[in-house]
């Protein structure tokens, strides 16, 4: 981290001291939040991180302005904080020091406008990578989820389909076993008449030879 960006996260962020109680916070000026979309259904409750303070830092040094501007107005307002005064005369003191070096309130809320649009167009440029992350693990799994949902519907109603063809050619089959049953049946019948009807009739044909051998001499 270079020096004027360790000097820069000092403006805004009061280390804690080492007796563990926490310093009074200076005063911050209101900066767009970061905007997250969160992937769980209820919305997650964000937390500063260094990370990104370096990141949006490292965005403010690159577009740091010559001179004289709010950022080292900040700076003048983090000194006064150590003393013993006012928040009102605090702002108004180190206003007296930018006047004396021909800043106006008009260039400095200018100065603090430019480090919000700066900040912005980071914001924009996360949002558009977090987009893109988001677009990479979670869109194109949600596709293929609903190419396999789509894919088990399908096959769902091509097993129900199979299913009743089943029953039918189950069906099909226990008809043609009782007609094979039947047929058995009919044809085992008619088998057993003929013979019966054959042995009735070649017993009567070898008794009329007997007696034809017997009576004809």
């Amino acid at each position: 981290m270079s020096d004027f960006l360790s000097k820069l996260k000092g403006i805004f962020i009061v280390p804690t001291p080492a007796d563990g109680k926490s310093a009074e916070p200076v005063a911050k000026t209101a900066t767009p939040a970061t905007t997250t979309v969160p992937v769980a259904p209820a919305p997650l409750s964000g937390k500063v991180s260094d990370k990104f303070y370096d990141i949006l830092f490292g965005a403010m040094e690159a577009n740091n302005q010559e001179g004289f501007d709010y950022l080292e107005y900040k700076k003048s307002l983090q000194t006064l904080a150590k003393m013993p005064m006012d928040e009102q005369t605090r702002y108004a003191s180190a206003f007296a020091a930018a006047q004396a070096m021909g800043i106006t309130s008009q260039k400095l809320n200018d100065s603090a406008q430019f480090y919000l649009n700066v900040l912005k167009t980071e914001d924009a440029k996360f949002q558009e990578s977090v987009n893109a992350q988001r677009q990479k693990q979670i869109g194109s799994k949600e596709k293929a989820i609903a190419d396999l949902d789509a894919t088990i519907k399908a096959k769902g109603e091509q097993i129900a389909r199979l299913t009743q063809e089943i029953a039918a050619h189950q069906d099909d089959m226990g008809k043609m076993k009782a007609e094979i049953s039947e047929a058995v049946v009919k044809i085992e019948t008619t088998l057993s008449d003929f013979h019966a009807t054959y042995s009735d009739l070649t017993s009567q044909i070898a008794q009329d030879v007997e007696k034809m051998s017997k009576y004809l001499k």
